[in-house]
């Protein structure tokens, strides 16, 4: 997606681009009530095991198809509304992508509940690469960003076909019964994908709402180089969800808060020096890669790292929460930060300017991770890796004073340089942690075993 962004970005100006990131926050905003938190609710009820899972994902998928319809008929009804917003007539195509869109996550999701988490990830990779195969040649023919959003939507479609041949469970007969069951948890998940939308799309629809559209590609632009950033936790987080759902019905708490402890060690090894180098790097990021309008986000680029260091904490315990059948307390930790980012991003971005919109996600993302935290600590024992954290925050400085100097040697002039002196602050950061015992026995070690 990193890849496909950059191109797009260079392939289109800023205001183009917009259009595109508009349309996809508002299929993600409209997700929320085409979903009601049901594909989690699946997963969760499929990974806890029993006799009747045929039963829950027909029932999964009437409820779903229900809801979809309903949404789509509004988005018809109102399609003048949605286009002005987007900025383009794409409300039949909104229609088309988010039914492929929210059955294609619906089937991810009945596989993962199968605890077979490796099976989609061929899938999610077809998908992007669909979008990016079909969304590039579409651009290159002059579609501009209706392009991008057929390759969305192609993606989708592969996706769904996709996730659709793999899932062991057949479609059985929908009940009352098997749609209260999913219902009550997803009714606390609905909370919680709430959350992620507003945290993954609001700042974009404020931005889009007091600033112009170029504003909205530069500040999606910033948000799509940190998610490189939480590969690892996100990876992490969604495999530890169904296991750790199988483990509490077991009652193995103690190899559920073991886990915890050893996950939260793995994604801050990647997300502390990540945070020197963009604070080192951003301008020349933003200004070589994707074009010297999007330099205007540097800054928000780094408070978005910041963001990034609590998220990884958060991608960890915010999954172990509900995986322990407490949704409730992961619904009540994101009504409080929501709440806090819808107050503090528009405030922000009228005060502030332009960064404000980050500094409000950030905050509202430390508020978010100390919650789920707080809440898990309740049901669990396990331990925060201080520590290991010291160590890296440590590394990462002498990575920081060693690019620095590098920097001053031979300053960026193009992506070459810049993706040269990126290695040679790797390579130190490596270098100075394996030298360390307790990240090369904790972390590094076991990773390189895991890989192999």
């Amino acid at each position: 997606m990193f890849g496909g962004i950059t191109f797009f970005a260079n392939s289109l100006d800023a205001g183009q681009l917009g259009i595109y990131f508009l349309f996809q926050t508002v299929l993600g905003l409209l997700s929320i009530p085409a979903d009601v938190g049901i594909s989690g609710a699946l997963e969760k009820r499929l990974s806890e095991g029993g006799q009747t899972q045929d039963r829950t994902l027909g029932s999964a998928v009437a409820f779903k198809a229900t809801a979809t319809t309903v949404v789509a008929a509004g988005i018809l009804l109102g399609r003048g509304s949605v286009n002005d917003f987007i900025g383009a007539n794409v409300a039949g195509l909104l229609v088309v992508g988010l039914a492929t869109h929210e059955f294609s996550k619906l089937y991810l999701h009945a596989v993962r509940g199968e605890l077979r988490v490796g099976e989609t990830a061929p899938i999610e990779f077809a998908n992007r690469l669909v979008w990016l195969g079909l969304g590039a040649l579409l651009v290159t023919r002059g579609y501009g960003p209706r392009g991008i959003v057929v390759g969305l939507i192609a993606g989708s479609a592969v996706g769904l076909l996709w996730a659709y041949s793999r899932c062991g469970v057949p479609i059985g007969r929908p009940t009352m019964d098997a749609v209260k069951d999913l219902l009550a948890f997803s009714k606390y998940q609905t909370v919680t994908s709430v959350g992620g939308r507003v945290y993954s799309w609001m700042d974009v629809a404020f931005v889009g709402y007091f600033l112009a559209s170029s504003y909205v590609s530069a500040y999606e632009i910033a948000w799509q180089v940190t998610l490189l950033v939480i590969l690892v936790s996100k990876s992490i987080g969604v495999t530890l969800f169904p296991q750790i759902s199988q483990w509490n019905e077991a009652a193995a708490t103690e190899r559920i808060g073991s886990s915890i402890s050893t996950a939260m060690g793995v994604t801050l090894f990647i997300s502390i020096p990540a945070l020197v180098g963009a604070t080192i790097f951003a301008s020349d990021i933003l200004r070589f890669i994707f074009g010297p309008e999007y330099v205007v986000a540097a800054a928000v680029l780094v408070v978005l790292m910041v963001e990034k260091v609590f998220q990884s904490v958060n991608d960890v315990v915010e999954g172990a929460v509900r995986a322990i059948n407490r949704p409730d307390l992961a619904a009540r930790a994101t009504v409080v930060a929501v709440s806090l980012n819808l107050v503090l991003s528009p405030l922000l971005l009228v005060t502030v300017g332009f960064v404000g919109a980050a500094i409000a996600t950030t905050t509202s993302w430390f508020v978010n991770t100390v919650l789920h935290a707080r809440y898990l600590s309740r049901y669990v024992s396990f331990s925060i890796p201080y520590r290991l954290a010291g160590w890296y925050a440590a590394s990462s400085l002498l990575m920081g004073g060693a690019l620095l100097a590098v920097k001053w040697a031979v300053p960026v002039t193009g992506v070459a340089i810049l993706v040269a002196e990126i290695a040679v602050g790797v390579a130190v950061y490596v270098a100075v942690t394996v030298a360390i015992p307790d990240v090369r026995d904790q972390v590094i070690l076991p990773g390189i075993r895991t890989l192999i």
